[in-house]
C-alpha cells in the first residue's frame, strides 16, 4: 500500500509540474542550454526511496518488540534466574613436593617402590653429589625418551635399577628444584602418577645433612586404637560428632585389603598415592578417594600390614600441616581381633600371595587402651 501511495505522489507531481506555465524568467532559448542551467530529475524515485526506508525502520521496531516480549515471556517461565557463575574446574596436581626428610626416610624405611632420578646436567651432577647410593641420571632433556623406552632398552641404560611401573614414586632431584619440577610435569603427561619432587633441590638436601631430625612420630598401641573405633562407631549410631573422632586410614594395596581384609572403620588411600594426596584440593580429594579431605586439627591414625608405610605416611603428614597424626604400632598383622583380618607375610605386587597366617584370637584390655588415650590427651569424649 505504501508503495502504491509513493507512486500516486510520485505521478501527481509531474501532471502539476507539466501543467503549470513556466515562470517567464525561466524561459530559455534553446540555444542558452550551455549557459549552466540545473535540471532535477527522479524527485519522485528519491521520496519513494525515503518511503522504503521509513518502512524498513518501521518493520525493525516492530521485530524488536515482537522478541522483547517473547523474551520476557520465556524468564517468567523459567523461575528465579540461576546463577550464571562459571563452575571451577578439577585440576589435579601433576607433582607432590617431598621434604629432604621425608626422602631420606623414604631411602630409609623403603615403604614403596621408588626411582630417585638426577636431572641435572652431566657436569653438576659431577660437581655436587647426591649422598645417596640409589640414584640414576637423567637429564632433563631425555626424561620423555628414557621413560618411553622398552623394557629391554631400560635394562640396557639402566642395569641397576628396574623399569618404574606407572603407579611407583618417581623423585625427581635438582639444583634448586626447578629443572626436577619440568621433568616431573613431563613424567606426569606420559602417565606416571607418583611423581615427586625434592623439594628445595640439592641445596635443601645439602644444608639438612648432619641436622638432627629426632624421632617425633606418634604411635598408638592395638588396645587404645580399638577403644577409639569403638567409641566412632557408637557415635556413628547416635548420629553425634567429636573432635576426637579418628580418621582411620588403610595406606595398603588393593590386592591385600581383597585378600586379608580391612579392619572396620577403615578409611582407604594407598601410600603411593598419598604425597599427591596431601597437596589436593577438597573437592579432587572427596572425588578421588570418596571420603572428605582430612583438616589439619583432625585426630588421623594411620596404618599399614606392620608401620613402615604409615610412619613414612607419618613423616609427610607432618609436613602437610597435620598437627594430630598417629601410626597404629602394630598394623594389620598385629590386629587379631576377629578372624575377618587376617595377619599375613610382606610380599610385593608381582608376587604370588602368601598364605595367611594361622591365629588365635586375642583380648582387648580395654582399661590399657583407656589410660593410653587419657596419657596423649584423646579421652575427651568419654564419659
Amino acid at each position: 500500500m505504501l508503495f502504491a501511495m509513493a507512486d500516486e505522489i510520485e505521478s501527481s507531481h509531474e501532471q502539476r509540474e507539466l501543467a503549470s506555465p513556466a515562470p517567464a524568467s525561466s524561459q530559455r532559448d534553446p540555444g542558452d542550454k550551455d549557459r549552466g542551467w540545473l535540471r532535477v530529475h527522479n524527485v519522485g524515485g528519491s521520496l519513494t526511496f525515503l518511503l522504503q526506508i521509513a518502512l524498513v525502520a518501521w518493520g525493525v521496531r516492530q521485530l524488536r518488540r515482537v522478541l522483547a516480549r517473547q523474551q520476557h515471556n520465556e524468564k517468567k517461565s523459567e523461575g528465579p534466574k540461576q546463577s550464571s557463575l562459571p563452575v571451577k574446574s578439577m585440576e589435579l596436581p601433576l607433582f607432590a613436593h617431598l621434604s629432604p626428610l621425608a626422602v631420606q626416610k623414604l631411602i630409609e624405611l623403603d615403604p614403596t617402590p621408588y626411582i630417585l632420578i638426577d636431572v641435572r646436567f652431566p657436569d653438576a651432577s659431577q660437581l655436587d653429589l647426591i649422598p645417596f647410593d640409589n640414584v640414576i641420571h637423567i637429564p632433563e632433556s631425555e626424561v620423555r625418551a628414557s621413560l618411553q623406552l622398552s623394557p629391554v632398552d631400560w635394562n640396557k641404560k639402566f642395569p641397576s635399577v628396574q623399569m618404574p611401573k606407572q603407579d611407583d614414586l618417581l623423585v625427581f632431584i635438582s639444583t634448586r628444584g626447578k629443572r626436577a619440577g619440568r621433568a616431573a610435569a613431563i613424567a606426569s603427561n606420559l602417565g606416571y602418577s607418583g611423581c615427586c619432587v625434592l623439594k628445595g633441590g640439592i641445596q635443601a638436601l645439602q644444608s639438612s645433612t648432619g641436622a638432627s631430625n629426632p624421632e617425633c612420630l606418634q604411635y598408638l598401641n592395638r588396645d587404645a586404637v580399638f577403644v577409639l573405633l569403638h567409641d566412632q562407631e557408637k557415635m556413628d549410631n547416635e548420629g553425634t560428632m567429636s573432635p576426637n573422632t579418628p580418621r582411620f586410614i588403610d595406606l595398603r594395596r588393593h590386592d591385600e585389603l581383597a585378600l586379608f581384609g580391612q579392619i572396620p572403620g577403615s578409611l582407604h588411600l594407598q601410600v603411593q598415592e598419598w604425597p599427591k594426596a596431601l597437596a589436593m584440593d577438597s573437592r579432587a580429594w572427596e572425588q578421588s578417594f570418596k571420603f572428605p579431605k582430612l583438616g589439619n586439627d583432625d585426630l588421623v591414625i594411620l596404618h599399614c600390614r606392620s608401620n613402615r608405610r604409615a610412619s613414612w605416611a607419618a613423616y609427610l603428614a607432618q609436613d602437610a600441616g597435620l598437627k594430630r597424626c598417629f601410626v597404629y604400632k602394630q598394623g594389620v598383622f598385629g590386629w587379631r581381633v576377629d578372624h575377618a583380618v587376617k595377619p599375613y607375610e610382606s610380599y610385593e605386587l608381582e608376587d604370588v600371595p602368601p598364605e595367611p597366617l594361622k591365629f588365635d584370637v586375642e583380648a582387648i584390655n580395654v582399661e590399657a587402651g583407656k589410660h593410653e588415650l587419657q596419657m596423649l590427651g584423646l579421652l575427651k569424649m568419654q564419659s
